[in-house]
């Protein structure tokens, strides 16, 4: 019988990692190209964002996802893809911090139900408290919009 070991594993993670972060960030390039978003360097169209930019923003959104204990990948997307449509920081939103908080381990499901929770009013918040500094660019250049 074929056994992997645990440290076999381990070593094919990274690479399983990258793979995701490709997916992720082709899905939001691909269709929400004509969402706006606004960053440390000014407003933008996600379609006209550098890739380089893009790409820091979907790594930088599955590492956030993963801080709440999100594992599942469908639960990662539709989390980033939320960050893009919402706000980058929906997660500081007073019914949303306290669902990811209090979660054991958030899967599509749990995500779904919080989702179903959100009024429009809460929506209305969360997009006034829209934080450009919450994607955390890095880059020193600036963005020609």
């Amino acid at each position: 019988m074929f056994k992997v070991k645990s440290e076999q594993i381990r070593l094919f993670q990274p690479e399983a990692e990258a793979a995701f972060a490709r997916q992720v960030f082709d899905y939001v390039k691909e269709n929400h190209a004509a969402d706006g978003v606004a960053t440390v360097h000014g407003k933008s169209l996600v379609g006209e964002l550098p890739d380089a930019h893009l790409r820091q923003m979907v790594e930088d959104g599955i590492r956030r996802g993963r801080d709440y204990r999100i594992e599942w990948q469908s639960t990662l997307l539709t989390f980033v893809v939320l960050l893009f449509m919402t706000a980058p920081n929906f997660d500081e939103h007073p019914k949303v911090s306290s669902f990811f908080v209090g979660a054991e381990t958030v899967d599509d499901a749990a995500l779904e139900s919080l989702l179903e929770e959100m009024t429009d009013e809460d929506w209305d918040e969360v997009e006034k408290s829209y934080d450009p500094q919450a994607w955390n660019l890095s880059f020193d250049e600036e963005i020609n919009i």
